[in-house]
């Protein structure tokens, strides 16, 4: 899953500190929208919360479980269901095609209230190309060896880009059994991120080039490179999480008539492995 983007984090307290007399807020009742597209992917990551303001006394958070979704392109309408499992959570229970250039639409219905987004699926990633599909890095039993160890030559990964877009990478370690390549790993670092030994997301970038430094490595075996071509609308959002608190400047929001994010990805997959060197 794509890094979780919590939306509207405000630290009541950074108010409190900057001003002498009490402030006053009128409370805000809005919805939340955390939905992705991914082509070739079922579309079941449409969650939907409620966002209160922190001038409430309610905590805000909870999954909207009674709100009427559609997902619209072109002349096709699908009605999403609701997941009685993960509250919030809402999906098309049939297969959708989904072609590069696509543009759907999100229309969310609570009551009166009516809440869209649009989003285009990108094109996919082009001329995709890896230095190596193989790496060997000698087994670490001190770490004190580690700091003083010449490493490999990190893994190149290059791509067509002539018009600037956006990619990020997710990196994945794929193995059922771990075989660590330092010793002693933290016990909290062991399948971590969404079930896997070693999971890793980089920042969007609009270059053709990445290197993966085995150094950011943690464990032996098959990796799996997931290359995401991501929309603007994503860029904006994950750069507004670098903010300082104190603006108190809510996330970027591509929602009409309510908050978060709608957008799409595009991806191609590779694989390389770190092997034992002995």
């Amino acid at each position: 899953m794509i890094k979780r983007i919590t939306l509207l984090f405000i630290l009541v307290f950074v108010l409190k500190g900057c001003f002498d007399t009490s402030l006053e807020f009128e409370d805000q009742y809005r919805t939340v929208v955390e939905a992705y597209i991914y082509k070739d992917k079922a579309i079941n990551n449409i969650k939907l919360s409620s966002m209160i303001s922190f001038g409430a006394d309610t905590t805000g958070g909870q999954g909207i479980t009674d709100a009427i979704v559609m997902m619209e392109r072109n002349n096709e309408s699908w009605l999403l269901q609701h997941t009685s499992e993960n509250p919030g959570s809402y999906f098309i229970d049939e297969e959708v095609l989904i072609t590069p250039g696509d543009t759907f639409k999100l229309v969310v219905e609570r009551g009166e209230e009516v809440i869209t987004a649009k989003t285009i699926v990108p094109l996919n990633p082009s001329s995709v190309n890896m230095s190596t599909s193989s790496i060997g890095f000698p087994k670490v039993y001190d770490m004190r060896e580690f700091k003083n160890m010449v490493l490999p030559d990190p893994i190149e990964l290059t791509w067509s880009n002539p018009g600037s877009d956006y990619y990020f990478f997710r990196i994945q370690n794929i193995e059922t059994f771990e075989d660590p390549i330092l010793p002693d790993l933290p016990e909290h670092s062991k399948f971590s991120t969404g079930g896997f030994l070693f999971q890793m997301d980089t920042r969007p970038t609009n270059d053709n080039y990445s290197s993966i430094s085995v150094r950011e490595l943690t464990y032996y075996g098959t990796h799996r490179i997931i290359i995401y071509r991501v929309n603007e609308e994503y860029v904006y959002l994950y750069n507004s999480q670098d903010q300082d608190s104190r603006e108190l400047n809510e996330p970027y929001t591509n929602v009409e008539n309510g908050l978060g994010i709608f957008t799409a990805f595009n991806s191609d997959t590779l694989y390389f492995e770190v092997y034992p060197v002995y």
